[in-house]
């Protein structure tokens, strides 16, 4: 085991244990370490935005940020009971393909589809693990977790790397993300964020070919799935 990390646990643990108001001393005497040692864990947290110090006396707490390591309580089986209904809905109001999706680190994977009763209808594998680049649904995932952007443009060229960032602002911008024809040739998509404690859990996409999915077919999806949400 790493020390280093066990002891910035049992810091982060102790405060927020006994009262989220401690003083250097306090966590010096609790984990038996000298205090220059517990000085510079406590300066390290607050540099790192996981504690802050009180304004009235030398106490840290843990901030806001902490919130942020811990996911919404949400499974895989509770956002598909939830929104089923939407994606049947929405699928016989389109006659297209309708779907649930999450992210997986960098990658995203298909959780459920509706699919139309028609002889023309998209191929899509549940339970796959796909790329998040130039798919619908991987621009959502990318426009609201700055770590998967930031990752992936890394591994793009300059000029590649600018376009996707104007792309993902889009996307922020109008709430919902489109592909036409950009993921595979004559298949047009459309995909909407779903948030959980103001965090994203999920995305709703809408596909269909090219010929009759066209932009005003995806607004519509759009207005249906915002609708039924």
């Amino acid at each position: 085991m790493i020390e280093s990390v066990k002891r910035t646990m049992e810091i982060l643990q102790y405060i927020a244990q006994n009262g989220n108001q401690v003083r250097l001393k306090d966590v010096s005497e609790h984990l038996q370490i000298e205090k220059t040692t517990a000085h510079h864990f406590l300066k390290s947290l607050l540099e790192l935005g996981y504690l802050q110090k009180d304004e009235l006396s030398p106490r840290y707490c843990l901030s806001s940020k902490m919130r942020i390591l811990m996911p919404p309580e949400v499974s895989a089986h509770m956002l598909k009971q939830r929104f089923r209904p939407v994606l049947q809905k929405v699928m016989e109001l389109t006659g297209e393909t309708t779907y649930l999706s999450i992210q997986m680190g960098s990658h995203i994977r298909h959780e459920l589809k509706c699919d139309p009763d028609r002889n023309v209808r998209i191929s899509l594998e549940l339970g796959k693990e796909y790329t998040v680049m130039n798919s619908a649904i991987g621009n959502v995932f990318m426009a609201y977790s700055p770590h998967l952007r930031d990752h992936i443009i890394r591994s793009l060229g300059s000029e590649e790397a600018e376009q996707l960032n104007d792309r993902l602002k889009t996307v922020i911008a109008q709430g919902y993300a489109d592909d036409f024809e950009r993921m595979e040739k004559e298949l047009n998509c459309i995909a909407l964020p779903i948030f959980e404690q103001k965090r994203l859990v999920a995305a709703i996409g809408v596909s269909g070919p090219a010929y009759r999915f066209a932009e005003k077919e995806m607004q519509e999806a759009i207005y249906y799935i915002k609708t039924y949400l």
